[in-house]
């Protein structure tokens, strides 16, 4: 009759590790393992059933893991205090960036030594690069701007110092005149100087300073890092002045040729670590 047409027959077979899946999340939860073997033998104690690796494997996709790398979190940060920089101070000017009320500019310095920088390569046998004894340094002072991505630097081959921050403040200021500029840095020296307050507030430039030990919070960290990747991994310049123009040449073009790139990477989601709230 009708009632057996459309009766559920399908079959389910039930796992025999359902009963624990829950005791196991909190337990991975806590302590997470570095390898299918470490999870076979944590499965067996708090189960006592006896997995294959393959099987602890498809149990922790079952739990919802995955097999991602660590990254890394400053020690000294406070992340109180980062998250209340990221809500009282950098959202509402970048509200007002987005409006075309301001200009925000994250800034800061990178200094690219002239050497081996080693990446994964798909190859036949390891492949190796050839590398200078990675004495000689090549400093990028750098500011992106936070909506528009424009690129303004000011490059050296010798210490970045406070003068040398006092032309990029001028070149920022001769491109954007009559609109409001905010520029958020670290707490480098030739950064957080007397000098450098003195010039921007001639310029009428706001310089909002960073909590400490907070790279997550500087978009140009991405930047450098592309540019890293793009002209400098997995290559070897026999002379400084190919390394120093390799770097030029990239950063000259980023606008241009990566923007596709460029537009996903700097995008202003920022990473926010975990923090307990005071009562």
């Amino acid at each position: 009759g009708l009632a057996l047409v459309v009766e559920d027959r399908y079959y389910r077979p039930s796992s025999t590790m359902a009963p624990f899946m829950a005791c196991l999340r909190c337990s991975f939860a806590a302590a997470p393992v570095a390898d299918a073997k470490a999870a076979v033998a944590r499965i067996e104690a708090l189960s006592g059933i006896r997995l294959s690796e393959s099987q602890a494997r498809r149990t922790l996709h079952k739990l919802g893991m995955k097999y991602r790398k660590t990254a890394s979190l400053p020690g000294k940060c406070d992340a109180q205090l980062q998250f209340d920089f990221y809500q009282q101070e950098m959202l509402p000017r970048l509200a007002q960036a987005a409006k075309g009320e301001r200009k925000v500019f994250f800034v800061d310095a990178a200094h690219f030594v002239m050497g081996a920088f080693l990446g994964m390569l798909w190859c036949f046998a390891r492949t190796f690069i050839k590398t200078a004894p990675g004495r000689q340094r090549y400093s990028v002072l750098g500011a992106i701007e936070s909506h528009s991505h424009e690129i303004i630097s000011v490059t050296t081959e010798g210490t970045v110092s406070a003068p040398l921050v006092m032309e990029l403040l001028d070149q920022i200021c001769a491109k954007h005149q009559g609109t409001p500029i905010t520029l958020i840095l670290d707490n480098a020296r030739y950064q957080r100087c007397k000098e450098v307050a003195a010039h921007a507030a001639r310029a009428d430039i706001e310089l909002l300073y960073l909590p400490s030990y907070s790279p997550n919070l500087n978009l140009i960290e991405r930047l450098w890092k592309l540019t890293k990747k793009k002209c400098l991994t997995n290559r070897h310049y026999p002379t400084f002045g190919e390394f120093r123009a390799a770097i030029d040449d990239c950063l000259s073009k980023m606008s241009r040729d990566y923007l596709p790139k460029l537009k996903s990477l700097l995008t202003l989601n920022f990473q926010i670590f975990p923090f307990h709230k005071s009562s």
